[in-house]
């Protein structure tokens, strides 16, 4: 399930919607960030395309969901 949002008012969408309700724009894909927002910290760190866990909690990340990789703690 691929995260995207508007760029334009930052709504949040998944597969399979392709542009915004309110406003109309073509969706982009949304920031790597915590699957699993524990903390503030979490719910505010935007993490590299690459990350695979939250430096914060040590959740996977959303592209990491996103891409099936397992938990390999």
């Amino acid at each position: 399930m691929l995260h995207k949002k508007c760029p334009t008012c930052n709504r949040k969408y998944t597969d399979p919607q392709m542009y915004c309700s309110k406003c109309g724009i073509r969706l982009v894909k949304d920031d790597n960030r915590c699957s699993e927002p524990k903390t503030r910290s979490c719910e505010c760190t935007v993490c590299a395309d690459d990350d695979i866990y939250c430096t914060y909690c040590g959740a996977l990340t959303n592209f990491a969901v996103e891409t099936g990789c397992k938990n390999i703690k």
